[in-house]
């Protein structure tokens, strides 16, 4: 699961339109439970169902931002979408920016805190690194389009 994470993230950080990048962001969520889950504790298990929940959640909004955008500008071309003036609505980066706060940035982050507390967590690496790796990814994509 941390190698499909890190795919994952990478293919997030690299895509070249909104739909991919939200779609990757969702997998990263996906992946993240998956490797939380690994970890067979009670405590772990709990704290990654309802991270699970959160990361589920936050998916309405991403989508529903890459929805308004199409719809408003007809393309989801991120190199489009900047060469265009009056790009992206300004909802649909909030309902993106927020989504990606759902899946595990600040300050959503605390529902994240609870997965850390088993002893010798692997998988906390890979999470921290996709997560400022998204956090990265969507500050670039505010600021362009």
């Amino acid at each position: 699961m941390a190698i499909a994470c890190g795919l994952a993230t990478m293919g997030a950080v690299t895509s070249g339109d909104i739909f991919n990048f939200v779609l990757f962001v969702s997998l990263v969520g996906i992946c993240i439970i998956g490797i939380i889950a690994s970890v067979k504790n009670n405590h772990v298990l709990d704290a990654a169902f309802n991270y699970g929940i959160i990361s589920i959640l936050a998916t309405v909004p991403l989508f529903a931002g890459a929805a308004i955008t199409l719809a408003a500008t007809g393309t989801l071309s991120i190199w489009q979408l900047a060469a265009v003036a009056p790009a992206m609505p300004w909802i649909a980066k909030a309902l993106i920016l927020v989504g990606v706060m759902g899946e595990g940035i600040a300050p959503f982050y605390a529902a994240k805190a609870e997965l850390f507390r088993a002893p010798g967590a692997p998988y906390v690496i890979m999470i921290h690194v996709s997560s400022l790796l998204m956090f990265l990814r969507v500050v670039e994509i505010m600021l362009t389009v």
